[in-house]
C-alpha cells in the first residue's frame, strides 16, 4: 500500500466516489504508514490494525463530519458505532483466506452479533461466495463451504444487499469470484431504504472497490449546468494566443455584431480547444477504463489478459499525469510543501475555489441576496448599466462598431 501506484489508485477512488468512510483490508501498513495515507487521502480520523510486515492490516478512515465510536479492532474486523443523528453499527470485515480457517470467520460474525442489538451493516472481503454462480473458472466451490456462509448470515439476521456493476469483485488469471459484498440487518435497511452497492472499477488491486451509497436510489433534482469560466491554466499553454487570435478573426469574418457576442464566441472556442485538445488525456483514460471493463467481463483468454496488463500500465501513467496537473494548479511558490503530495495541492486548489465563490451580493437597496437567480440578476444589471454608460463609446472608438 505504501507504493506510489497503489496510492494513486486510491486517490482515483477518492476522486471518483468521494466516500465519507473508507475501509481497506490487506493494507500492508504500519501505524505510521496508515497515518500518512489517511492525511494524503483527505481523511481526519482512523482506526488501524497494523500489518505484521508480511501480510494483513486493516484500516478504516473517516472524515471529521462523521461521528464514529470504536467498539473493537482485530486482525479480521474493525467494528464501530456511527452517529449521524441516527445510531447504527458499521463493521469492516476481512474473512480468513485459508479453507481450514473459514469457520473462524463465521464465529467472528456470531460473536459480533451477540455483543449488541443495533441497526448493523457489515462489508468487506469475506473470502467466500454464497452460491456457485458467483465463481467463474477454477475448481468448483464445495457446497458445504457455501452453505456455512449462508447459515451464519441467516443466524445473524444479515441479508446480502446485492450490487450493480460486474458480477465478480475479485479476479486472478482466469478465475473470477464475488468475494466482496455488503450485508445488513432489517433495522439498518429501514434507516437507509435507498441503499445501493456498486462494484467499482478495478485498477491496481485484484479486488474491485465496493461502493456503498446510502442515497443511491433517491430521486434528486437535476443539478444546474455548471458555468463555463475562463481557466487560468490556459495562460500556461504556448498556443493560447493563437487560439484567441484565430477565434477573434473568425468572429469578424462571420460579421458578429455586439462586442459581447464576439467575446462569447471566443469563450466557446477556448472551451472547445480545452475539451478537444487539453483534456484528451482524461478522455483517453475513460476510454481505456471502458475497454478494461469489457475485457474483464468477457472471456478470459491469454490475449485478453495481456491487453489488460497493457491498459493498466497506460492508466497508471495517466494517473501520474493527473497528479502533476494538480500540482500545477497549486501556486508555484508552494511547491516546497508538496513533495508531489497530491492531497496537499488538491486541498489547496479546492480551498482557493471556495474562497473565490460568491455566496451573496447586496442589491441596490443594500439588502444581501444569496439566491443564485437573485445574484445573477444583480450582477447582470450592474454590468449592463456600467457598459451602457461608459464602455460603448470606447468600443466604437477602438473596435469600429
Amino acid at each position: 500500500m505504501h507504493q506510489s501506484r497503489a496510492v494513486r489508485a486510491l486517490l482515483e477512488v477518492q476522486r471518483c466516489y468521494k466516500p465519507d468512510v473508507l475501509f481497506l483490508s490487506e493494507a500492508h501498513l504500519s501505524d505510521a504508514g496508515a497515518e500518512r495515507l489517511m492525511r494524503r487521502l483527505g481523511f481526519q480520523e482512523r482506526l488501524v490494525n497494523p500489518s505484521d510486515g508480511r501480510a494483513g492490516g486493516l484500516l478504516m478512515m473517516w472524515k471529521s463530519g462523521v461521528t464514529v465510536t470504536k467498539n473493537d479492532v482485530t486482525a479480521n474486523f474493525i467494528d464501530v458505532m456511527v452517529d449521524d443523528g441516527r445510531k447504527w453499527r458499521c463493521t469492516g470485515f476481512y474473512g480468513e483466506p485459508a479453507k481450514e480457517n473459514k469457520h473462524k470467520s463465521w464465529e467472528y460474525l456470531r460473536v459480533l452479533q451477540e455483543r449488541m442489538d443495533e441497526p448493523w451493516i457489515v462489508f468487506g472481503d469475506f473470502n467466500e461466495i454464497l452460491f456457485s454462480h458467483e465463481k467463474e473458472g477454477g475448481a468448483p466451490r464445495e457446497q458445504r463451504c457455501m452453505q456455512a456462509f449462508r447459515d451464519v448470515l441467516s443466524e445473524c439476521e444479515l441479508a446480502d444487499l446485492g450490487a450493480t456493476g460486474d458480477a465478480y469483485t475479485w479476479s486472478r488469471g482466469r478465475i473470477k469470484e464475488r468475494l466482496d459484498r455488503a450485508v445488513c440487518n432489517s433495522r439498518w435497511n429501514l434507516i437507509f431504504p435507498n441503499i445501493g452497492v456498486v462494484n467499482g472499477e478495478m485498477t491496481k488491486s485484484d479486488h474491485r472497490p465496493l461502493v456503498i451509497d446510502t442515497e443511491f436510489y433517491k430521486e434528486t433534482n437535476r443539478p444546474l449546468r455548471p458555468v463555463k469560466r475562463f481557466e487560468g491554466r490556459w495562460l500556461k499553454e504556448e498556443t493560447v494566443e493563437e487560439v484567441v487570435r484565430t477565434a477573434w478573426q473568425r468572429t469578424l469574418l462571420l460579421g458578429l455584431g455586439p462586442f459581447k457576442q464576439k467575446v462569447d464566441s471566443v469563450h466557446e472556442e477556448l472551451h472547445k480547444w480545452d475539451r478537444e485538445t487539453l483534456k484528451r488525456a482524461q478522455k483517453r483514460m475513460a476510454k481505456l477504463k471502458k475497454e478494461l471493463e469489457e475485457l474483464r467481463r468477457g472471456p478470459t483468454t491469454d490475449v485478453a489478459l495481456d491487453r489488460q496488463k497493457e491498459i493498466l500500465l497506460v492508466i497508471e501513467n495517466l494517473l501520474e499525469q493527473e497528479e502533476i496537473a494538480w500540482v500545477q494548479r497549486g501556486r508555484a511558490n508552494w511547491l516546497k510543501h508538496g513533495d508531489r503530495n497530491t492531497y496537499f495541492f488538491h486541498m489547496y486548489a479546492s480551498a482557493r475555489k471556495k474562497r473565490n465563490m460568491i455566496k451573496g451580493v447586496k442589491d441596490e437597496n443594500g439588502v444581501m441576496q444569496e439566491g443564485q437567480q437573485e445574484i445573477v440578476e444583480i450582477i447582470k444589471t450592474y454590468f449592463t448599466n456600467l457598459f451602457s454608460s461608459q464602455v460603448e463609446p470606447l468600443m466604437e472608438r477602438f473596435f469600429g462598431m
